[in-house]
C-alpha cells in the first residue's frame, strides 16, 4: 500500500522537560498513523512517558503520505 493511502491518523502535540541546564520545555508535533485515537495517545505516551500530550487534529492521508508515515508508526516533526 502506498504511503498514506487511506490511512487515518492523528497529529499529536507534546510538551516535555528539556535537556541541559536551561530545562526549557520542548514542544513537538507527532504524526501517528493509528486509526484509534486512544491507541495513538497510548503509543505516544509509551514512547514519551514524561510528556504532556494532546490531540491537535486528525491527520489527513495527504499529510501522512508527505511524511511517509506508515500504518502503526509515528514520526516526530522537526521545528
Amino acid at each position: 500500500m502506498p504511503y498514506g493511502a487511506m490511512l487515518k491518523g492523528w497529529k499529536i502535540s507534546s510538551v516535555r522537560p528539556g535537556r541541559g541546564a536551561s530545562g526549557a520545555l520542548r514542544h513537538e508535533f507527532i504524526l501517528v498513523a493509528i486509526a484509534d485515537q486512544a491507541a495513538a495517545l497510548r503509543a505516544v505516551k509509551e514512547c514519551l512517558p514524561d510528556a504532556e500530550i494532546t490531540v491537535d487534529s486528525e491527520a489527513t492521508p495527504e499529510l501522512l503520505a508527505e511524511y511517509q508515515v506508515i500504518e502503526g508508526e509515528m514520526v516526530v516533526l522537526a521545528d
